[in-house]
């Protein structure tokens, strides 16, 4: 009795879909026919593009492999995603993937890559079969200054008009410059220089070890879990300085933990005048990444992040006011003081409840629209 052969498919994946944009073609593309013919017009279309370069690769390789038809068979295979990006794209490759592994029922992969964009599939295509193997394609350039510049220039264009590569190229430093900022504005006792220096040795280090593919293939297949790791993480690290920051401005000026106690009203002083700020700043962070993950979660329950906003402006004025009478050096408290911190505890009550009330009935009327538009 034979044994039964092993089937693997050589796929390569063109993740922002350059192939159906400048060229029509419909994939997935299936055979050696099909992808040297997309390839082919793709590369009549566009001579530097290089999923046309990573097409005729794979085909090359199918090539060789299928030279030895005795150890297993062997098909050829091309599938896109979408020049949207994000989560389209991913769902476009799933799709084609699953509409080639229908064609052919294949029990592993060779995936044929021209890049870090593509290889961001990896855990797409592992979800639905095992990979055996991943196949670079690298286009060779000139190394003359002329042509080196060309290169240069066209992926510093490819930069800045791709959404993938923008966004970390451009977003990533505008969003740790704005961090930066707020922590200059409000951290009084943190060096945001230092600061700076960690976030930077953070992030090279989770490149270096690869932990963030490590993160993904957890929490994959969802970009929106991306975004609370990432407002849950930050909401963190925000929380640490401002603990941080009330630690040393207590050393500074209270002591060490063995004078905290008999100077406690001072210490909760310092605590709640130079931990509010950041504390509201890593809540609002914490509760805007819900609030965006719930939405496009199609959940009414985003609206509850507005109470939640609402009480955290509410809480920081009651810290700061109630910091200011503890840290007065005067006995007894002056009636002013009292009347305004009076003022806004029933304030905040009062918007509080109206804003729970406003709420509910808004919560039920995006339920409704949620319901309908998925009908």
């Amino acid at each position: 009795m034979s044994e039964k052969k092993e089937k693997v498919l050589v796929l390569c994946v063109d993740r922002d879909n350059d192939i159906g944009v400048k060229t029509g073609v419909t994939t997935p593309l299936i055979g050696r026919a099909e992808n040297l013919d997309g390839a082919t017009q793709l590369a009549l279309t566009d001579p530097e593009e290089s999923d046309a370069n990573a097409i005729f690769g794979a085909v090359q390789f199918y090539d060789e492999l299928a030279s030895d038809v005795n150890l297993a068979a062997y098909e050829v295979a091309t599938i896109v995603g979408s020049n949207q990006g994000g989560i389209t794209a991913d769902r476009t490759i799933r799709d084609q993937l699953l509409a080639v592994l229908d064609a052919f029922p294949a029990n592993n992969v060779i995936l044929v890559t021209d890049g870090f964009s593509d290889e961001a599939v990896i855990p797409i295509i592992q979800s639905q079969i095992s990979i055996l193997s991943i196949k670079r394609i690298v286009v060779r350039h000139s190394e003359s200054i002329e042509e080196s510049w060309m290169v240069l220039s066209r992926y510093l264009r490819k930069a800045v008009e791709d959404p993938y590569y923008s966004r970390w190229i451009f977003g990533a430093p505008g969003v740790l410059l704005l961090i930066m900022g707020l922590l200059w504005h409000f951290v009084e006792v943190v060096n945001p220089s230092v600061v700076l220096l960690v976030v930077v040795g953070a992030l090279l280090l989770i490149k270096g070890f690869s932990i963030d593919k490590v993160v993904v293939e957890y929490i994959y297949p969802s970009p929106l879990n991306l975004v609370r790791l990432f407002t849950t993480s930050t909401s963190l690290v925000i929380g640490g300085l401002a603990v941080y920051q009330t630690y040393g401005i207590l050393l500074e000026n209270v002591g060490g933990f063995e004078t905290w106690l008999p100077q406690i009203s001072l210490v909760v002083g310092y605590a709640l005048k130079y931990g509010a700020d950041l504390i509201f700043i890593s809540f609002t962070v914490f509760i805007g990444g819900l609030s965006v993950y719930l939405y496009f979660m199609r959940d009414s329950r985003m609206l509850w992040s507005i109470v939640g906003l609402v009480v955290g402006i509410f809480m920081r004025e009651v810290a700061l006011h109630a910091a200011e009478i503890l840290l007065l050096e005067v006995w007894p408290v002056p009636m002013n003081y009292w009347i305004e911190l009076t003022a806004i505890i029933a304030a905040s009550i009062v918007i509080t409840i109206v804003t729970v009330f406003v709420t509910l009935r808004q919560g039920r009327r995006l339920e409704e629209y949620f319901q309908k538009t998925e009908e």
